[in-house]
C-alpha cells in the first residue's frame, strides 16, 4: 500500500504531521524469553490534503494485530457497563424485536451480543482473533473468526441473509482497507438497516495533542468531515452522530444505505459546522500538533524523574494507549517497577517496547506507600478510588486530558 496516497479516498501527497518513532504492535505482550523476536515498526501520522482524515503511513498486516488478541471486552468493568449502556440505547431506540438480526464487526469476547441476547437471538459476531472465540462461545456468541471485507459480505448475504444493525465499536478505524469493510456493510444492511460505530474523534484527541490513541492497530482518526467522504464512497450516508467520552472523546455514528436514508439530523449538520467555523479542517492546524505532542514528552518526562525519586513508579492499566505513551516518552523498566492490570491474558508478559512486567492487583499487596502512573486514564472514575481504598493519600500521575499529579486524600 503505497505510503504517499489516502487510503481512503486515493488522492497523492499525505501530509506527515506527527512522528513518534519505532513503537512494537501495542497489543504484542510477550513472555521474557520472546523479547529476540520483538520487531517495532514506524508510527508516523499524516493527513489527506482532500478528505482532511488523519492516518497511519506504514501499515502493519492485520494478520500480525489481530489473529491473537489481548485485549478482552470484559476485562473492565467501565467498558462493560458502557456496552450495557449501548445494548439498552439501541433497543430504546429502535425497538429491537425477537426478529431483528444483529451483525457486530470485531466482537472481541462477545460482551456486547450477550447483553444484546436477551432482546433477540439472532446475533453473529465477526472478529479474526481464534483465541477470543471460546469466550464468545461460553456466552452463547456464536463468532466468525474472519476478517470482514466486502467479498466476505457477498458470501455472508448468500448464506443469511441481510442484518438489520451492524455494529462497529472501535474496529472501523482500525480497517486499512476502511472502504473496502464499510462496502461490505452496504451489501449486508437491510434496506432499512443502520450501522452504529463508534471511534475516536480527532478533535478530541490527536488534534489536542493527546497522541495516545495513535498506534498501529488504529489506523484512521476521524473527524465527522473526513467520515462523511468516507462512508459516502460505499454509498452510506451519516444520519446521526453523537459525541461520547469514551477512548477521551469518540463519535457515535449512525448511517445508513445511501439510497434509503433519511436527512441527515440536525446533529450531524451542527457538527460539521462546528469543525469548519472553528478551524479544525485547517492545515495550520495538523502542522501545530508536533509541537503540542513534544512538548508533553518533556512535561512528562520531568515529572517522572521528579516523582520516582520517592521510588520506582508503579503503572494502573496496561492498555494500547498506555504502551504509546511509554514507548514514545522513553518510560522503561528503570523508571517503572512493574504495571498491574485486570486482563489476565498480559500477566506474566512484558510491555511492548519497553519490557515493564504486567502483574496483577495482587502485587500491590506488597507495596507500602507507591507513586501510581495511571496509564488507563481515561478509566479513572472507577481506578482513583480502588486505588485511595488501598492507598490513601498515595500520588497518581494522570497523563491526559490534562498532565497532572494528584494526591488521593
Amino acid at each position: 500500500m503505497d505510503q504517499t496516497i489516502c487510503k481512503a479516498c486515493n488522492t497523492p501527497g499525505l501530509k506527515r504531521f506527527l512522528e513518534l518513532g519505532d513503537i512494537p504492535p501495542v497489543n504484542a505482550f510477550l513472555h521474557p524469553d520472546e523479547l529476540k523476536n520483538e520487531k517495532a515498526y514506524p508510527l508516523n501520522l499524516a493527513y489527506c490534503p482532500n478528505c482532511m482524515l488523519a492516518q497511519l503511513e506504514e501499515i502493519v498486516p492485520p494478520e500480525k494485530l489481530f489473529e491473537e488478541y489481548l485485549h478482552l471486552s470484559a476485562s473492565s468493568a467501565a467498558n462493560l457497563s458502557h456496552l450495557k449502556e449501548v445494548a439498552e440505547l439501541l433497543n430504546d431506540r429502535f425497538k429491537i424485536t425477537s426478529e431483528t438480526k444483529i451483525l457486530e464487526i470485531g466482537s472481541n469476547d462477545g460482551s456486547l451480543l450477550a447483553f444484546l441476547k436477551p432482546f433477540t437471538a439472532h446475533v453473529l459476531g465477526i472478529d479474526p482473533a481464534k483465541n477470543l472465540i471460546p469466550l464468545s462461545k461460553e456466552k452463547g456468541v456464536e463468532t466468525l473468526p474472519i476478517f470482514f471485507n466486502a467479498k466476505r459480505a457477498e458470501q455472508l448475504k448468500n448464506e443469511r441473509g441481510t442484518f438489520d444493525f451492524i455494529i462497529g465499536l472501535n474496529v472501523i478505524p482500525h480497517t486499512p482497507n476502511v472502504v473496502d469493510l464499510l462496502k461490505g456493510v452496504h451489501t449486508l444492511l437491510s434496506p432499512k438497516g443502520t450501522l452504529i460505530m463508534e471511534g475516536v474523534y480527532a478533535l478530541e484527541t490527536v488534534l489536542k495533542g493527546e497522541f495516545d490513541t495513535i498506534y498501529h492497530e488504529h489506523v484512521y482518526t476521524f473527524s465527522l468531515y473526513a467520515l462523511k467522504k468516507t462512508f459516502a464512497q460505499a454509498g452510506l450516508a451519516i444520519v446521526d452522530v453523537e459525541r461520547i467520552p469514551q477512548q477521551g472523546g469518540s463519535l457515535r455514528v449512525y448511517a445508513q444505505r445511501d439510497e434509503e436514508s433519511k436527512r441527515e439530523s440536525e446533529a450531524v449538520t451542527a457538527l460539521l459546522k462546528h469543525e469548519h467555523e472553528n478551524g479544525w479542517l485547517n492545515p495550520e492546524t495538523y502542522d501545530n500538533v508536533s509541537v503540542k505532542v513534544n512538548n508533553y514528552k518533556k512535561r512528562l518526562r520531568e515529572i517522572v524523574d521528579i516523582e520516582k525519586k520517592k521510588g520506582k513508579l508503579i503503572g494502573v492499566g496496561a492498555p494500547a494507549r498506555g504502551v504509546v505513551i511509554l514507548n514514545y516518552c522513553g518510560l522503561t523498566a528503570e523508571d517503572i517497577k512493574y504495571i498491574v492490570d485486570d486482563t489476565h491474558l498480559k500477566h506474566g508478559r512484558l510491555t511492548p517496547g519497553v519490557a515493564i512486567p504486567v502483574k496483577s492487583w495482587d502485587a500491590l499487596s506488597a507495596e507500602k506507600s507507591p507513586v501510581f502512573l495511571l496509564l488507563s486514564w481515561n478509566y479513572k472514575a472507577s481506578l482513583l478510588p480502588r486505588l485511595k481504598e488501598r492507598f490513601p493519600g498515595s500520588r497518581v500521575i494522570i497523563p491526559f486530558p490534562e498532565l497532572e499529579v494528584v494526591k488521593l486524600d
